[in-house]
């Protein structure tokens, strides 16, 4: 036998069986590969919303469209989105040239809004279809009213884009990259982020081939089999450990005219676990409703981080959840329904089924966080002409634990951050002149909610500029468990207390100033079981003030005093 019949008879083998250090060592590299095109993207994004907000996520695929691999910071949104993405990509083109690019921001088919453009790229090896690589961004601008929650349709929107090849064989295809340039405020922005997006995709292709190289195999399956088999026999083992049993929950948002539902009956009986969201209210004609597939992202997400946080976020640990959902609702909207600012119902999914699961776990659920926190997004023309955008990516307190405070202005449950002030101040007319986290906006409890934190901006120059505004919880603010007090709501104004529209577009003048609050973490527990010395620390530290410790936390004694 030659050496290449060696070899490959050698890879055969090793691809039937890995033993379980190799496995730990491929898998390894699998994520390390997702890192690095993350870090690609970062590197060379163009866009303040992509580059420090962290507003994409990089995976890796099977060639079956399953969810393998991720990056350690990921948006729980996106990363399920991308496998449904994926599937849809797999069903048009079941044949693909090595050197193709794929890509869609359909909301139905992707990640629920136009803004996020999905790329994905096959990985080749030795002839075959071995992974895909993909990624997901949310672009600065495409077009139509800008970033918004008040269009009253998905056609005022911006520009959608069909699942579509952006590169054919290698070679791009320069009429799509036209008609967004056409159709955006900020082309340069928006067409670099989505090259670094191609280049990120390749990227990793391109690390996979290598590392079935290096390791002599032919492709991922075997990896990819025990990989995802493990995650599912963890959460169907985590699932197994809960008393079966039907756990409901509602969450009530502020909506528009009037307050809208989001009513859940979680079902759990052995390793299996039904949501469903029957009795949720119909989908409206504002810009907030969510798509099936982002519903269950974050549906999905929050189970996970309730019952099995540590394994491996990939397709293995979604197969024991199914999601019942009905068409033309809330968080199942039918076309032509407008999902700009659906963000503010996918991130109320996680508190409404955290609030389902603290039935069953009670002490293991933390209180509701300061999410749906208020999105702002500033908007217009420079001095000179060009166009500008600023989008405020904020987060309030986090909601106490059993045994902890909540942290304060903490992003949950995406992993978006704001981008740095100094940032967005070099790119608009925008200065910001305060910053603070606000005293007493954490839930009273045996352990605090995590602190709200105000933002103050100021517009510049003479021309007016527009401010979009998407916000939630100023009605309906953050619950506190076992016995923990609300953490406090959301606010938005104008020049010192002016009304400012919760979900809109608002005209601003030169000098205009607008103030921004997030909603503060709930508690956990009664008041009057916090530690003396941890509220006068709290005190000290301006957290609580004086008149709230006095209040809120009437008869709090030591630890001494309550033995």
């Amino acid at each position: 036998m030659d050496y290449k019949s060696k070899r490959a008879a050698s890879s055969r083998a090793r691809s039937r069986k890995i033993d379980p250090v190799s496995l730990e060592i491929l898998w390894s590299r699998l994520i390390a590969i997702s890192e690095e095109q993350a870090a690609m993207v970062l590197r060379t994004a163009f866009s303040s919303i992509v580059r420090e907000s962290y507003d994409f996520t990089c995976v890796l695929l099977t060639p079956s469209g399953d969810l393998l691999a991720q990056p350690f910071q990921s948006l729980p949104g996106f990363t399920r989105c991308a496998s449904t993405v994926m599937k849809h990509f797999l069903s048009r083109w079941p044949d693909w040239h090595p050197d193709d690019v794929a890509m869609t921001n359909d909301p139905w088919l992707a990640a629920g809004h136009l803004n996020d453009v999905a790329i994905a790229v096959p990985v080749f090896h030795r002839g075959k279809i071995v992974a895909f690589s993909a990624n997901i961004a949310h672009q600065a601008d495409i077009g139509g009213r800008g970033y918004s929650a008040d269009g009253a349709s998905i056609f005022e929107e911006g520009l959608a884009l069909p699942p579509m090849k952006l590169y054919k064989a290698g070679k791009v295809v320069p009429e799509v990259l036209q008609i967004l340039a056409e159709n955006v405020r900020l082309p340069d922005q928006v067409l670099g982020d989505i090259q670094a997006q191609v280049g990120a995709a390749r990227l990793g292709a391109r690390r996979v081939s290598e590392l079935l190289d290096e390791a002599g195999l032919d492709n991922l399956d075997e990896i990819a089999a025990e990989v995802l088999s493990r995650s599912e026999s963890a959460m169907r083992s985590a699932l197994r450990r809960v008393r079966d049993g039907v756990y409901t929950n509602v969450g009530i948002m502020d909506g528009f005219d009037e307050p809208l539902t989001i009513a859940l009956k979680l079902t759990i009986k052995g390793d299996k676990l039904e949501f469903d969201f029957t009795g949720t209210s119909l989908q409206i004609n504002k810009g907030i409703n969510s798509c099936y597939n982002y519903t269950y992202g974050y549906a999905a997400f929050a189970a996970k981080a309730v019952l099995e946080p540590l394994i491996p976020n990939n397709e293995g640990a979604y197969r024991p959840i199914t999601l019942k959902v009905p068409e033309g609702t809330l968080l199942n909207s039918t076309r032509p329904a407008p999902g700009n600012s659906r963000g503010r119902v996918g991130h109320m999914i996680v508190p409404v089924v955290f609030g389902a699961l603290a039935k069953a776990l009670p002490d293991v659920v933390p209180a509701e966080s300061g999410s749906p926190a208020p999105r702002v997004n500033f908007f217009g023309n420079r001095e000179d002409g060009s166009a500008f955008q600023c989008m405020l990516i904020t987060s309030g307190g986090l909601g106490a634990g059993r045994d902890r405070d909540g942290l304060a202005g903490k992003s949950f449950p995406t992993n978006t951050k704001m981008a740095s002030l100094e940032i967005m101040e070099s790119q608009s007319p925008i200065r910001f002149l305060r910053r603070d986290l606000v005293c007493d906006s954490g839930g009273a409890g045996r352990h605090r909610g995590g602190l709200a934190q105000e933002i103050v901006a100021k517009v510049l120059g003479r021309k007016s500029v527009y401010v979009s505004t998407s916000s939630e919880r100023i009605k309906n603010p953050p619950r506190g468990y076992r016995g923990g007090l609300h953490g406090a709501g959301a606010l938005l104004s104008r020049n010192n207390g002016e009304y400012l529209a919760p979900k809109g577009r608002t005209l601003l003048k030169a000098g205009d100033i607008v103030t921004v609050r997030t909603p503060g973490g709930g508690g956990f527990g009664p008041p009057q079981s916090r530690d003396k010395a941890a509220l006068e620390q709290d005190v000290r530290q301006g957290y609580v003030s004086k008149a709230s410790a006095d209040k809120a936390y009437a008869k709090v004694r030591t630890r001494k005093e309550r033995a």
